[in-house]
């Protein structure tokens, strides 16, 4: 199953809902899906997927200073990790796992998201954040 799921905050899962697949495939949706957080009073949440073996949103946008609420989870059968060296990232997530993080963007650039088990298999994504 991919959902890409952005709403106030960092990867939370609630609040305001971009879907890019649907609720139910099995399959890895077409590639290059961009998640951006919504704007709201509150802090901004992005939700990320991690299933066997690929992240969902493949892409994710922020601007430099721009502080989110994640709200990641884990819908594969394997142990996976969100690791993001550049941003000080590195969360570990047994199958089924849901964790939830607030996560500031503290240099500009583009990052690679990655598992550190899968990276091989091509569990990454990109994280780009702008001035």
């Amino acid at each position: 199953m991919r959902n890409v799921i952005v709403s106030t905050g960092l990867m939370a899962l609630a609040t305001g809902i971009i879907a890019s697949g649907g609720c139910g495939g099995d399959e890895k949706n077409g590639g290059g899906e961009i998640a951006s957080p919504t704007a709201s009073a509150a802090a901004e949440t992005l939700l990320v997927e991690l299933d066997d073996f690929y992240f969902e949103p493949e892409v994710m946008q922020g601007k430099l200073g721009q502080t989110f609420e994640v709200t990641a989870f884990s819908e594969g059968q394997q142990t996976h990790t969100l690791t993001i060296d550049e941003l000080g990232v590195d969360r570990e997530f047994p199958a089924s796992d849901t964790q939830i993080f607030p996560l500031t963007l503290t240099k500009a650039g583009e990052f690679k998201v990655y598992c550190r088990y899968h990276q091989a298999q091509g569990m990454t994504a990109t994280f780009s954040v702008t001035e």
